[in-house]
């Protein structure tokens, strides 16, 4: 098929160009008379020339040794060979009458004179209706200059040489900027072409490049820089290898990607990728698609192992990103682009990053992949147009990794290697009306692009805790401290290397101690200044019933209790007078058995006694207020010897108390909501969707199934029933991702700020799944075998279920995280961690507790156990003895007018894990080995005003600081002072102590039977044990009998006593052995 000119989109665009060059001539056109696009011949080791961009922007073709002259009074002459004459042929005479072009002129190359009578007849219209003088030709410079060794009796070599000659009185100027500027405003249609560019690229980098590397860090496999972007580049004019259908014909490569690592980057387009092997530290890509000639650029760094240092540049890196994006407005000069990062890194302190920075921090991309007059850096005045679409490059070169920080690395670790390195990412960018639009949407988040593959414990951490355990070791051998050394311990000293990590974790945790009481005091400090600001304590409302008499109801009886539900009143006579009683002041109403007669016994919340729980806050309130010096009525009892009526009455006050209670819990329900935004549905766009889904809690006891919809501010959950639930991106504090792996479902979960109505009930967690499996299936009769086919297929459709239904969920996930960052807001998906989770039972039944990022949960079983760390203050870990299977954790929450979680029964096995990872996450926690009462220790920690401070009110008595009188649980206190302790204690530590042993006795009695309790065993430590004895004895003996005595008698009468326990200490009640046998 021959190539045919579009003539409609040629007009079109040369009468921008026209157009533009009229109106800005002595500005951006220098002036210029006439512009000359001068085509020489093809160069394929240049394929961005100006005027080849030209070309294909007018002609959809590049047109060799062509000269386009365009004259400011509208004629437009072209200079070509005969072929491209009869390809331009089908344009001459269909200038649309409206435009600023009035006429095409095709001149067919001349070889007999050598073009001299069509340069003469150029020159003649270049000049129009000028007299005298030179005049101004406008040329593009960089390429007319290198024009001078072009081909002999070419027709741009002619054409130039006429104009280099003197005799034609002309003057060339520099038009390139002119065109750059109008070529730089794209239409509908090239547009489009850039945004599938852009996607084209997007994908050979998730589906290319990604897998590839993320294949060769796991594998270790050694591929140089040069064969990575050789198989980039591959991919690129091959798309079908990625599953795109997508013309070969149509793409090609911008550049040869570049890949980069091993501590030598080099930012600039015309870097190459070297032949050395890859790197595991900082790997950065750069690569770039062309799609039917126009071009996209897409950078992005991957970190391998990276310690803090460099992961805080490449969050600064994306805060600078954001602040220049943000720039990227209409009507603002391109320059004001890296004013706005300079300014973001002086902002956050990191102006030593400024030195870093690259020239420029992108340019502006079409046909040509980088316009050399739409660069973003400090001088370009050129102002942003919606319609421009540039390559928003941020880099940091040239950065030093410390020697401190390279010496606390794993020894595997390739970034121990690492002296310098570098960071860049890049973004296709179009600017709209509305702000920039980012076209290239491969994440760029640290979680996106960071690979860990070795362990993050170093080898030195290990070296420090083996030093430290062998310091005390050698502590306590050359200073006993007085206790006395069991034979076992002393046999086995080695334990001491079990204890290493204990030992290390104990320090940390109480340098953490220390450091949290004083955050503590700082935040209760400053909630403090906060509160005194507030108002007043919310004041009691007097309640009235009736404004006056007249407002009663005009049928009451002088002796009738009358029952008003309209006013919640209850009418009562006394002495033949209706007495109005608003219903809230009512405790309780009775009608006891009756007699005679009848009665009806009506109690009051009244001053002197606990109004209890049911009592409204308000008239609680009240009694409070009047019970100095109000008289108040207790109780009121009526007989009537007409049963229906005090029966009807008490009915009646039920019903009524009833409902006032109901209304009061729904009041409170809803006095904490936050009013939500409006969701605002996303329109013109595919909006991210997950189908056949259950949402949990449930309304009004239904399973609810629907669809759950990520729109532009928020995510909305419509049933099957047409029941809609609305959560705001803005009111999620964490989201949670759970993949389904040994469990029956695939799940997202959200934890909310404030919580919301579902139904009826206010939630806080709100939870979607997808039930893999039945939680019940049937069972046959039969015994199935396992190599029965049809279960050998369940298996496999059930494991492929599991893996189709994960890729869903995840992609989903990222997809939502995509909407909430395009439109402003920001949360990530938390993965629990699997090889961190327990057994516990936190509710009533024994469940997996895994923990996330930010919180501790239990999202499969309900009801939901999800504890935001954030709000932990302590953790005491419970039941923890030598000889328990299990124990308990409590978290103590830093709001002290709430109740601790509990997790109860964790196997003993997960203890160490559980404290490595609360100490990881820098929460101190102590252990005891009895459960406490919380509910009287949070009491008295809420009133105490010193809690966190070392010394008492007086400022020198020193005092326990915050939780740190926890561990006197479970501490091993030196056995030589115990009975010097023991004196001390009054009746009251005894009282404690029995019932220690009480608890203890109860919670062991599958151990040793209370018969093999030998009344003596306490006081075995003060003195020597029975071996000792034995043998102190058996050396009695024989001295004894080398002086001649009695052997028994001496044996019985120089056995060692037991030391006596003090007489203020307690007595052992229990029986003796020999009194049991009996």
């Amino acid at each position: 098929m021959s190539a045919v000119v579009n003539v409609e989109k040629f007009y079109e665009r040369l009468n921008k160009i026209h157009a533009h060059f009229v109106k800005h001539n002595e500005s951006t056109w220098n002036g210029a008379y006439c512009i000359s696009i001068d085509k020489g011949s093809a160069d394929d080791d240049n394929r961005y020339l100006k005027s080849t961009v030209i070309h294909h922007y007018l002609f959809g073709y590049e047109l060799p040794d062509t000269i386009l002259l365009l004259t400011k009074d509208g004629q437009c002459i072209v200079l070509a060979a005969k072929k491209k004459c009869e390809f331009l042929q089908p344009a001459v005479g269909e200038a649309p009458k409206n435009g600023s072009v009035r006429s095409l002129k095709l001149l067919t190359r001349n070889k007999g004179d050598e073009n001299a009578e069509n340069i003469e007849e150029m020159l003649k219209g270049a000049r129009g209706e000028s007299k005298g003088g030179d005049v101004k030709m406008g040329v593009i410079m960089k390429e007319f200059k290198s024009n001078d060794g072009g081909k002999e009796g070419s027709n741009v070599a002619g054409w130039e040489a006429k104009l280099k000659d003197s005799s034609s009185k002309t003057k060339v100027v520099d038009v390139t900027g002119g065109i750059s500027v109008v070529m730089a405003v794209k239409d509908k249609e090239e547009l489009d072409l850039l945004k599938k560019s852009s996607v084209l690229s997007n994908k050979v980098l998730k589906h290319g490049f990604v897998p590839r590397i993320e294949d060769v860090i796991d594998n270790s496999t050694k591929v140089t820089h040069e064969k990575l972007a050789s198989e980039i580049e591959e991919i690129i004019e091959n798309p079908s290898k990625i599953n795109l259908n997508v013309p070969k014909e149509a793409v090609d490569s911008c550049y040869f990607p570049i890949v980069q690592s091993g501590g030598e980057y080099d930012f600039k387009v015309s870097a190459q990728s070297s032949e050395e092997n890859v790197k595991f530290d900082v790997i950065t890509v750069s690569l770039g698609a062309r799609y039917q000639m126009y071009c996209s650029n897409v950078v992005r760094t991957f970190l391998v192992d990276a310690p803090k240092q460099v992961s805080r540049n490449y969050e600064t890196l994306l805060g600078m990103y954001d602040a220049c994006l943000k720039a990227m407005v209409p009507g603002r000069p391109l320059k004001y682009v890296y004013a706005a990062g300079v300014k973001y890194l002086r902002e956050v302190g990191k102006e030593n990053l400024v030195s870093s920075l690259p020239k420029t921090l992108g340019f502006g991309v079409g046909i040509d992949f980088r316009d050399t007059n739409l660069l973003l850096n400090t001088k370009n005045t050129v102002p942003f147009r919606p319609g421009m679409v540039f390559s928003l490059a941020i880099s940091f070169s040239g950065l030093k990794l410390s020697e401190n920080v390279r010496a606390s690395l794993n020894s595997k670790s390739a970034v121990k290697d690492l002296s310098q390195y570098g960071l860049m990412i890049a973004d296709m960018v179009a600017i709209t009306e509305s702000g920039p639009d980012v076209m290239t949407k491969f994440g760029k988040g640290v979680g996106d692009i960071s690979y860990s593959i070795n362990d993050d414990e170093d080898e030195e951490s290990d070296d420090d805790d083996k030093k430290l355990a062998k310091k005390i070791a050698k502590e306590e051998e050359a200073q006993p401290t007085g206790g006395r050394r069991s034979g076992r311990l002393a046999a086995n000293s080695s334990s001491a290397q079990e204890t290493e990590g204990s030992a290390e974790r104990e320090r940390k945790q109480v340098e953490l101690m220390a450091r949290k009481n004083e955050e503590r005091l700082r935040e209760l400090a400053r909630s403090s200044k906060k509160k005194s600001g507030d108002g007043q304590a919310e004041k009691a409302e007097e309640l009235e019933a009736y404004k006056n008499t007249t407002k009663l109801p005009p049928n009451v009886l002088p002796n009738q209790v009358k029952v008003d539900m309209a006013n919640q009143c209850v009418i009562l006579p006394i002495c033949g007078n209706p007495v109005p009683f608003h219903i809230s002041t009512i405790k309780n109403v009775v009608l006891p058995d009756p007699d005679s007669a009848s009665y009806l016994r009506i109690n009051f919340y009244t001053a002197g006694m606990a109004v209890g729980k049911d009592c409204p806050d308000n008239t609680a309130k009240l009694v409070k207020k009047y019970a100095p010096y109000a008289t108040f009525i207790r109780e009121m009892t009526f007989r009537s010897l007409d049963s229906h009526s005090l029966t009807t009455a008490f009915r009646q006050i039920s019903e009524l108390r009833k409902r006032a209670r109901m209304k009061e819990i729904e009041e409170k329900e809803e006095a904490n909501l936050v009013k939500q935004d409006k969701l605002v549905r996303t329109k013109n766009e595919r909006v991210p969707r997950l189908a056949d889904l259950t949402m949990r809690p449930v309304f009004a006891g239904r399973k609810t199934q629907g669809n759950l919809e990520a729109h532009s501010n928020g995510l909305r959950f419509i049933s099957t029933r047409g029941e809609i639930v609305d959560v705001m991106y803005v009111n999620i504090k964490h989201a949670i991702f759970q993949p389904c792996e040994n469990e029956i479902m695939v799940l997202v979960h959200f934890h909310l700020k404030n919580p919301i109505m579902v139904g009826k009930k206010k939630q806080q967690d709100i939870q979607f799944f997808t039930e893999v499996v039945d939680a019940s299936q049937a069972v046959d009769a039969g015994r199935r075998s396992m190599y029965d086919p049809d279960e050998m297929d369940d298996e496999q459709r059930e494991r492929q279920l599991r893996k189709r239904l994960n890729e869903a969920f995840k992609e989903f996930c990222r997809k939502v995280e995509s909407v909430a960052r395009k439109n402003g807001y920001s949360f990530e998906f938390d993965i629990p961690y699997r090889d961190l989770g327990f057994t516990g039972n936190p509710h009533k039944e024994m469940v997996s507790i895994q923990p996330t990022l930010n919180c501790l949960c239990n999202l499969t079983e309900t009801p939901f156990f999800v504890v935001d760390l954030s709000n932990v203050d302590h953790v005491h870990f419970e039941r923890v003895t030598f000889m328990s299977k299990a124990f308990d954790v409590v978290l103590i929450n830093k709001d002290f007018t709430k109740q601790p979680w509990r997790v109860d029964m964790i196997p003993n096995e997960d203890k160490d894990s559980i404290q490595e990872w609360l100490t990881d996450m820098e929460i101190s926690y102590t252990e005891g080995p009895m459960n406490l009462n919380w509910k009287q220790i949070m009491s008295t920690v809420a009133g105490d005003d010193r809690f966190y401070m070392d010394t008492e009110e007086d400022e020198i008595t020193p005092k326990e600081a915050g939780w740190e009188f926890l561990r006197m649980f479970g501490r091993d206190d030196d056995e030589g002072e115990e009975s010097e302790e023991e004196s001390v204690y009054s009746e009251n530590t005894e009282q404690e102590e029995s019932s220690e042993e009480e608890s203890e006795a109860e919670e062991f009695d599958s151990e040793d039977d209370e018969s093999d309790f030998d009344g003596d065993e306490e006081l075995e430590e003060q003195g020597m044990d029975w071996d000792d004895m034995e043998r102190e004895a058996a050396a009695d003996d024989r001295r004894k009998k080398r002086d001649g005595d009695d052997t028994g008698d001496t044996r019985r009468d120089t056995r060692p006593k037991r030391k006596q326990r003090p007489s203020n200490t307690r007595r052992d009640t229990r029986p003796k052995m020999k009194q049991r046998r009996r």
